[in-house]
């Protein structure tokens, strides 16, 4: 990465060359093929998928798009932007996991170009910005969880876009129009986020000596184009639902989160190191060395943005008390910055080879071989034989480069994590939280097809699965043991596992169906 002082890299950007057209055209192409590949081939997981997925089927078929509702209840949990898209993708397709991944999965993979134009307007030369934006699209989080019916991989994209547009607004300040515009679609999709990246923003101004940009016109006039639609929401919202909404909305979804485990998700301070370090090899082994060259280029503004945005929100996330696996994604970005500036740093071996690395790669290798020989053959996977078989030779032969202090190791080593990431996205796999519960596609199927729209089901099941709402097109409830003999004995829809059905099927009672473990029927009630 060039060293440029801040008044190049800020105003003055990076000039544009035909290079630029080639890397831009090749990580856009690679990143939507990752994110459609194999898109439709697993359910909608619990619980994110399976509620966003049934709120937007829920205003589908009711033709409503200002007000979200789940089952027909009021949904107060978060703003509408993702909702919208599907509704568009539902109304251009079906209702099908295809359909509701879709939008959410290609503005993810939009992350990637606009993380390699980002890097080129902080000055960075082709080539380094490559490996940053090459770096994003291969860390397995990014990967997967962008393709998912989520908010998250959309926020990382938003987020690049904003930061693109407010950098190139000291070039061109009608960029700062895209800057607001960028952060109101951060605040439709989570509206906390919005004032958190807002807030690390203005420290990272501060830090530049930028902050005399709050005074530009173009700027306010893009914040309130961007959260015109924003007010217009939230303003409807009050209106109709008064303070619940603002109990539900910003109390228990947003202040709640900050302070305590939400529905129990709680984890100790080190949760997204552990993260980090569970699902980001083996460009894990380069941030070490990525850290002490973001310090040494402590004066530039790149390491600026990488320290307040990426290590501010790092510690955000960290000092809250509900921990979810998808909170560290807004952290990747920074990150690929910080390991493409050390990649770029090897490669013009302005760093000393890290000998040692080579080995390790090549034990990683070794083991990714070994694990995909076991768990292809033992759990009858036959597509993990190819994913460690892919996943080896970019390993081993990245490191066998790193041994003999040839450059040349970053290729093998992009070339392998991306092949073995398609491999795994072809898999029915990719999603692999829904392998933690019974299978919902039949069951649901089952239920649609043998009761009235509107019914409540009332199920000998744990905990109540979104994921069964959205295939089922009900809503379907776990039920205890009172709940289920007191519905037993009105009448109603029960879905039994084969341990509550000799216990709640009474004689006269209406056996609809099967599927997997599970009967539907409806008792006859008590006269």
């Amino acid at each position: 990465m060039r060293d440029i002082p801040i008044t190049q890299s800020v105003n003055g950007g990076a000039e544009a060359r035909p290079q630029d057209l080639i890397f831009l055209g090749g990580l856009t192409l690679g990143a939507l093929l990752l994110a459609v590949v194999g898109l439709g081939n697993t359910p909608l997981r619990d619980w994110d998928e399976g509620y966003y997925g049934t709120v937007a089927q829920d205003m589908f078929q009711r033709g409503d798009w200002l007000y979200p509702t789940y089952q027909g209840e009021p949904f107060f949990l978060k703003p509408p932007l993702l909702f919208w898209l599907l509704l568009i993708s539902y109304r251009l397709g079906d209702i099908s996991e295809w359909t509701s991944r879709l939008p959410p999965a290609g503005i993810a993979a939009l992350g990637t170009p606009l993380l390699y134009l980002l890097g080129r307007q902080l000055g960075q030369a082709p080539r380094p910005a490559f490996w940053s934006a090459a770096v994003y699209l291969t860390l397995l989080p990014a990967a997967r969880l962008g393709r998912l019916a989520m908010f998250d991989g959309m926020i990382n994209t938003f987020l690049i876009l904003t930061l693109l547009c407010l950098l190139r607004g000291f070039v061109s300040p009608r960029w700062w129009l895209g800057a607001g515009l960028g952060l109101g679609a951060i605040a439709l999709c989570k509206g906390v986020l919005a004032l958190a990246f807002g807030g690390l923003i203005f420290l990272w101004l501060a830090w530049e000596g930028k902050l005399a940009i709050l005074t530009r016109w173009q700027l306010w006039l893009g914040l309130g184009l961007g959260f015109a639609p924003v007010f217009g929401w939230y303003g409807s919202q009050f209106q109709r639902y008064g303070a619940a909404f603002g109990a539900v909305h910003f109390q228990s979804q947003g202040v709640a989160r900050l302070t305590s485990a939400v529905e129990g998700n709680q984890g100790p301070p080190w949760f997204y190191l552990l993260e980090m370090v569970k699902y980001t090899a083996p460009w894990l082994l380069f941030l070490p060395g990525a850290l002490i060259w973001v310090w040494r280029q402590r004066k530039q503004t790149w390491s600026h943005l990488a320290i307040t945005l990426g290590g501010g929100f790092f510690l955000l996330i960290s000092l809250m008390g509900t921990k979810l696996p998808w909170y560290i994604l807004p952290v990747y970005p920074f990150y690929a910055l910080l390991v493409g500036a050390q990649l770029e740093a090897l490669w013009s071996y302005r760093r000393p080879y890290p000998r040692r690395l080579g080995i390790v790669l090549i034990i990683l290798g070794l083991g990714v071989f070994g694990a995909g020989l076991y768990l292809g053959l033992r759990e009858n996977k036959l597509w993990i034989l190819p994913l460690g078989l892919t996943l080896f030779l970019g390993l081993g032969a990245a490191g066998l480069l790193l041994l003999r202090r040839r450059r040349e190791f970053i290729l093998p080593l992009l070339a392998g994590l991306y092949l073995s990431l398609g491999w795994l996205m072809i898999s029915p796999d990719w999603n692999w939280e829904v392998n933690e519960a019974f299978a919902v596609k039949p069951v649901g199927a089952l239920i649609r097809d043998k009761t009235p729209a509107g019914t409540k089901i009332y199920a000998s099941i744990p905990y109540s699965r979104p994921s069964l709402d959205f295939y089922s097109r009900r809503l379907v409830l776990a039920a205890g043991e009172e709940a289920l003999q007191e519905r037993a004995q009105r009448g109603d829809y029960l879905l039994l596992d084969p341990d509550a059905l000799p216990r709640f099927s009474r004689p006269g009672a209406e056996i609809l169906g099967q599927a997997g473990d599970f009967t539907l029927l409806r008792t006859a009630p008590n006269p």
